[in-house]
């Protein structure tokens, strides 16, 4: 059953990643990688203020929801379809169609506004994210290579799409594994790919797809925590949970700052995740701020959510570009918060 929540909380999650992208686009109190500094190393209330604006706007931990949402949804969506070849090859060509046709126009939006109208310029006191961008012009194979998902380097948040597209490869199959085993032997599986997540460092090769596959995978065998939840746990026990979750969820990259630790904060993450939306799935009950949900602005967001998510990068790119051409650079770097 379509679940109107669950819709807003991606609206929610994109919001939350496009305001974290303004956050990081200016050097702070010249940390020009505020976002790689943990609270108590900062250096400056400026530096303090944004780092702790990016607890509530958490880019990565908005990641995390999507995916997992995107195991719950799509499991639900193939439980209501037989189990046959048909059913695997409607889905897989719903996802191509789902995810591509609006990449296809967002990307091509974003070759021809860079190649007709972009120089690139070093701007002072910006971070080195942002300085990242658009550095060369866009060849005619990195242009094609980004059509196919291959590189995302023109794009900042295509990796996330390549990442469901290859999720989404294998979903059919993790779908059967998980419906046809008991409880315990998917907490099983389910292990073994927090495991590989945990080693995601050490591979060479398809790191970010070990790094995310168990939280595809609690996403799919979620509607067994659902049921539990609806059976033994109180109204009051799901408020507090609730509040709890999002605390964790929220904080976690903040306990677990640095690439070396980015699994822990992940696995943290991903389980807060599941119980938010877990509670929030479980229609009997309605939990405290859950109603923030149903405002008709978030509801409009939930349902804009992809195309909002795919063109909120390129569009914050050109407002930032613009501002610092205008923008002394003694301003940017006195009120970086303001202007971001």
């Amino acid at each position: 059953m379509f679940n109107t929540k669950l819709e807003s909380l991606r609206g929610i999650a994109a919001l939350m990643v496009a305001v974290s992208h303004c956050f990081i686009v200016l050097a702070v109190d010249h940390n020009k990688m505020i976002w790689n500094t943990s609270l108590l190393d900062t250096t400056g209330i400026q530096s303090f203020i944004t780092r702790l604006l990016l607890i509530p706007f958490n880019g990565g931990a908005a990641v995390t929801i999507f995916f997992v949402l995107s195991g719950y949804v799509l499991g639900m969506s193939l439980d209501r379809k037989p189990k046959n070849l048909l059913s695997i090859l409607s889905f897989y060509i719903k996802r191509v169609f789902r995810i591509y046709p609006a990449y296809i126009v967002c990307l091509t939006f974003i070759i021809f506004s860079i190649s007709l109208f972009h120089t690139y310029t070093g701007f002072a006191n910006t971070s080195v994210w942002f300085q990242a961008w658009y550095e060369t012009d866009i060849t005619l194979s990195n242009a094609m290579v980004n059509y196919t998902l291959l590189e995302t380097n023109l794009n900042q948040v295509a990796w996330t799409l390549k990442v469901e597209l290859v999720m989404s490869l294998l979903f059919p199959f993790a779908y059967l594994v998980s419906r046809s085993v008991g409880v315990k032997m998917n907490f099983v599986f389910l292990f073994i790919l927090v495991l590989a997540s945990s080693m995601s460092g050490a591979i060479q090769y398809g790191n970010l797809y070990f790094l995310y596959g168990f939280v595809f995978y609690l996403g799919l065998i979620m509607p067994t925590l659902i049921k539990k939840l609806n059976v033994y746990v109180e109204q009051n026990a799901c408020n507090t949970m609730f509040i709890l979750s999002i605390v964790c969820v929220l904080c976690s990259r903040s306990l677990f700052s640095g690439n070396s630790n980015l699994p822990s904060a992940i696995l943290i993450e991903a389980l807060f995740s599941s119980l938010i939306i877990a509670i929030l799935a479980d229609t009997t009950k309605t939990v405290f701020l859950s109603w923030v949900l149903d405002y008709a602005i978030v509801r409009k967001l939930g349902q804009l959510s992809y195309s909002f998510y795919i063109y909120h990068f390129i569009i914050l790119y050109w407002l930032a570009y613009g501002m610092l051409l205008l923008v002394n650079p003694d301003i940017t770097a006195s009120f970086p918060i303001l202007l971001s």
